[in-house]
């Protein structure tokens, strides 16, 4: 398993992003799966750097990697406020945009481009696990 950290601010996002990237290409999944990763990568550090830490607060952002045969698992650990984004119903998108409240397409799509998705609250630590199957 290999663990980085970065101070949670958007100076990091792309710094995460290419990390990851990296990691999943190496791991061997196809191009189209990078970047619906990193896309979803995007949507959970942009919520964690927005809303995890109060605005006084600074905060860091862990990514764990794991690259098993058949499986990559990525883990996205903040020490922010709890919030289980898998708690969040998913909006109504048959409704009028205009009608729609702000928000919660990101878990929608992460969803979608994800084979799995995890979340737990452990030591004080946000812990959200993408899992990307190998094979298709």
């Amino acid at each position: 398993m290999k663990r980085e950290s970065w101070p949670a601010d958007l100076v990091s996002l792309p710094l995460i992003q290419e990390h990851v990237e990296t990691l999943v290409a190496a791991s061997g999944i196809g191009q189209k799966r990078v970047v619906q990763v990193s896309i979803a990568l995007e949507e959970v550090v942009m919520n964690i750097i927005n809303h995890a830490y109060a605005k006084t607060l600074k905060g860091n952002i862990s990514i764990e990697f794991e690259d098993h045969p058949r499986q990559v698992v990525i883990r996205i650990i903040d020490g922010g406020i709890p919030f289980d984004p898998l708690g969040v119903p998913e909006p109504d998108i048959g409704l009028d945009i205009m009608a729609r409240p702000i928000g919660g397409l990101g878990i929608v799509m992460i969803r979608k481009f994800m084979d799995g998705v995890t979340y737990e609250r452990s030591h004080d630590k946000n812990i959200l696990g993408l899992v990307i199957n190998k094979i298709e």
